[in-house]
């Protein structure tokens, strides 16, 4: 081959090169922006270490892309390819390559929600994460005092016993992703805990018979088992605040209950008010030792400012409400009306 035609196929070869590279350039554009509509809403989960490749390849599985090359390339030139996030994803509509690089930069990963009820012992909260989907139990051992040590919680008031649960996590409904941890939970009902119990203390009437924000939190847990109408809880604060201040017992059956454990069958009797033991407030003087559940704000506002009044006993009525009396006679009448059903 001579050097004209030499030159003529080398020409000829760089513009093909060119048409081919021009050609390609206009497909990766118009694939770039090429929408895929997603009918049913696709789950995806991204493991942490996984690929960018296995990554691709797992998007063209499920026909969210359609080319693994292209959408590395276009990861390489936005420079993402380190910066997807892991966690869970959910593709429905109308999607492009570039809108799906997006998402799993920016980690707009699916948002779950558990709840931690109001009311709720340590137990009970252990138990809703153990059984949470896409939640890592990672607490050893399900023991209070095993759990509180793993969370390293740190004791932020005096005299807390370190074996106890309660009182220690805000009752709440929280948004967790997938392959959060449990500890990660707890310690975020933990900080918010703190942060309306320090509201609570600082907001307190200055006239409560409570000496510590941790006694407030014990008071606010019996509140909160006696009554969740935020109207009665506030009388009930007031009860409480009065017999406290009279020193009288305050006389909470929840406590007692709380006291008996597991052993209560659901059926509280005499005997039970006159056994032996710290949460007995039918033989014990002033507050338990400890709280006895997991307050809500309501609970933590009403046991800080009491209602006023001369209330000194209440009985449920049945409907969820309170029957609040200053004497003795009175509170009798109401107990022998709406526990016993007997007029006077």
């Amino acid at each position: 081959m001579g050097p004209l035609n030499r030159s003529r196929t080398i020409a000829t070869l760089v513009v093909l090169v060119c048409v081919l590279g021009v050609v390609v350039f206009c497909h990766y554009e118009a694939w770039k922006h090429y929408e895929i509509e997603i009918e049913e809403p696709l789950t995806f989960e991204i493991q942490p270490g996984d690929s960018f490749t296995d990554i691709a390849s797992k998007l063209r599985s499920q026909g969210i892309i359609q080319n693994v090359g292209y959408f590395e390339l276009l990861a390489r030139v936005s420079n993402s390819t380190g910066s997807i996030q892991a966690g869970e994803y959910s593709f429905s509509g109308a999607h492009t390559p570039v809108t799906v690089l997006q998402i799993l930069v920016q980690g707009d990963v699916v948002a779950r929600t558990l709840t931690l009820p109001e009311g709720g012992s340590f137990t009970e909260f252990l138990t809703i994460l153990e059984s949470t989907p896409k939640i890592v139990f990672d607490l050893t051992n399900r023991s209070v005092e095993s759990a509180l040590a793993e969370l390293n919680i740190e004791r932020t008031w005096e005299q807390i016993p370190s074996n106890h649960g309660e009182g220690w996590f805000f009752p709440d409904t929280y948004q967790y992703t997938t392959s959060m941890r449990a500890s990660e939970v707890l310690n975020m009902a933990h900080r918010k805990m703190i942060d309306e119990l320090r509201e609570a203390w600082l907001q307190r009437d200055p006239t409560l018979p409570l000496n510590t924000p941790y006694e407030l939190l014990i008071l606010a847990s019996i509140i909160e088992k006696e009554s969740g109408v935020v109207e009665d809880q506030k009388q009930i604060s007031g009860v409480f605040s009065r017999r406290l201040n009279k020193n009288m017992r305050l006389q909470a059956d929840p406590t007692v209950i709380y006291g008996l454990g597991e052993t209560f069958d659901g059926n509280l009797t005499r005997s039970h008010l006159s056994m032996d033991h710290p949460y007995n407030t039918y033989r014990n003087y002033g507050l338990p030792p400890t709280p006895i559940a997991a307050p809500s704000r309501a609970a933590l506002q009403a046991a800080a400012n009491p209602a006023p009044g001369d209330a000194l006993y209440f009985v449920a009525r049945g409907d969820g409400t309170s029957e609040f009396s200053a004497t003795l006679e009175e509170h009798n009448r109401a107990v022998r009306k709406y526990q016993l059903n007997q007029k006077d």
